[in-house]
């Protein structure tokens, strides 16, 4: 919903300020909201933390709008192909690398018991 909701502000602040500067801000809003989810331990903290997550994944249309600035012609197709496999790659190897990250802390003895606070 955050996404969805913020989409639009995002586009028109990259056309506003530049498609490089917004997708460096959302690029650091998602690592902070990433690490509000890791190191919350009760509810409204990791739904907080998706929400910030969803206001800063809204910056895929920025990214495709910043690629079809980049390339014309008959590459445009390729370049905006590419940008939703990375997007869609993100999608399916984060949520698998953060399994095997906290299996590899948990067996080294690192990673926190998940407990989860309501």
């Amino acid at each position: 919903v955050a996404q969805m909701v913020c989409c639009p502000a995002l586009v028109s602040l990259s056309s506003r300020f530049g498609r490089a500067l917004v997708l460096r801000v959302c690029l650091g809003g998602a690592t902070l909201s990433s690490l509000l989810i890791a190191a919350s331990g009760s509810t409204a903290g990791i739904v907080t933390g998706r929400f910030c997550a969803g206001v800063f994944a809204a910056s895929v249309p920025v990214a495709q709008a910043a690629a079809t600035d980049i390339v014309s012609g008959p590459q445009t197709a390729r370049a905006l192909s590419r940008v939703s496999a990375a997007n869609q790659a993100g999608v399916v190897v984060g949520p698998a690398a953060s399994a095997l990250l906290i299996a590899l802390f948990a067996s080294c003895g690192v990673a926190p018991p998940l407990r989860l606070r309501c």
